[in-house]
């Protein structure tokens, strides 16, 4: 409701209290130590990342490989890279250049020269991911839609180490398009792929006898905002949400961290970022946007389950 004539409104401080990091405080500035062990997630921990070879996934892994030393187990629809890179393609620094390696292998259609390059800059983001964690990692080649095998690798990495005590759900499509040109089939797509992926991950630890502590499901500022041409990826995520809401109880917490756009590695196309630019909206800085959510889990109040990062207005 709009104030009336000469009505003013401002803020009101009301006290909170400083939970842990009062007693404990946050550690050395930016290295993340003493988040995770607050949080749990030393040496001794397992955390299973889903979509976790690739993206902003990819960078929480390093970061909790740095901070905490813990046993991760990447879990991913790309196929594991075996052997290294082809001569051809690992000379091929970008897209264009790729596609000049495929082309001269003797493809000529257009739609099967990008379904390669997409594969061959997939593949080369997981090797790099896997080289870079070294071996506090391990990578599973696991479509999240594909529930039984979803079940049984969750079952074999908890009988292996005999816990599990993180996991990170971050699986995903996006199919953007406006309502108005938006197929019945893409929105079951790109809703079903984050909803009923994240569905079968959270059964699937429900059914260990000693499930995790966390489970953070990577939602989107979308969720919370909106954004243009997005109504299943935003509908998607803010059943994401829910679904963090209700597996949480005492003893362990579901977190939706819903994201604003990241910066570096590709995670924003030059274009998009000339647009977000333009909008005034800033990106996420690659680097402490792990150490936020670190920070979240470490001190963050347990009966919050979603929370907003985004490094400017949207």
């Amino acid at each position: 409701m709009l104030a009336g004539p000469g009505t003013r409104r401002g803020l009101r401080l009301t006290v909170t209290d400083l939970g842990r990091v009062a007693a404990a405080g946050a550690g050395p500035a930016g290295d993340g130590a003493a988040e995770a062990e607050a949080a749990g997630l030393d040496r001794d921990a397992v955390v299973l990342l889903v979509g976790g070879a690739r993206g902003i996934t990819a960078r929480f892994a390093r970061t909790l490989a740095a901070a905490g030393r813990c046993r991760l187990e990447l879990l991913g629809r790309t196929p594991a890279p075996l052997g290294p890179e082809d001569r051809d393609l690992a000379g091929a620094a970008d897209r264009s250049a790729l596609r000049a390696a495929f082309l001269a292998r003797g493809m000529t259609r257009p739609a099967e020269v990008e379904r390669a390059v997409s594969a061959a800059l997939a593949e080369r983001e997981v090797r790099t991911t896997l080289t870079d964690l070294g071996d506090l990692a391990r990578y599973h080649a696991v479509d999240v839609l594909d529930a039984e095998a979803v079940r049984a690798t969750v079952k074999q990495v908890h009988d292996e180490h005999g816990r599990l005590d993180a996991v990170v759900y971050a699986a995903g499509v996006i199919e953007d398009k406006l309502v108005a040109d938006k197929s019945v089939e893409s929105f079951r797509r790109v809703f079903g792929t984050k909803v009923d992926g994240a569905r079968t991950l959270l059964d699937a630890v429900d059914a260990l006898p000693d499930g995790p502590r966390y489970a953070v499901l990577f939602g989107s500022i979308a969720a919370a905002l909106g954004n243009r041409g997005q109504c299943d990826y935003a509908a998607a995520n803010d059943a994401l949400e829910e679904l963090g809401r209700r597996w949480s109880r005492p003893g362990r917490r579901g977190l939706t961290v819903h994201w604003g756009p990241w910066a570096g590695g590709g995670m924003v196309s030059p274009e998009l970022a000339r647009s977000y630019a333009a909008r005034g909206v800033a990106l996420i800085d690659p680097e402490e946007g792990p150490l936020s959510l670190l920070r979240e889990l470490a001190w963050g109040p347990a009966d919050v389950h979603a929370v907003v990062s985004s490094a400017s207005g949207w």
